[in-house]
């Protein structure tokens, strides 16, 4: 039932599938940090000490392993 095929030929499809994931991505971080952001901004207007401080929402988990 596994049909193979050749890599030159499943390339573009690997291309485009990578493409989707990461503009995905892309905007599922611009969401977290459009919800950290107001997140952070309710418990100021709340009195309440924000966890990790403003810097914490600009912080990207990923940023070292991309550098590799």
């Amino acid at each position: 039932m596994a049909q193979q095929i050749s890599v030159e030929d499943a390339f573009p499809t690997f291309q485009k599938r990578c493409r989707e994931l990461f503009e995905e991505n892309l905007i599922l971080r611009a969401q977290v940090d459009v919800l950290e952001r107001q997140l952070g901004e309710a418990q100021q207007g709340a009195g309440e000490p924000v966890p990790g401080g403003p810097e914490l929402a600009v912080q990207h988990p990923y940023e070292e392993a991309e550098r590799v």
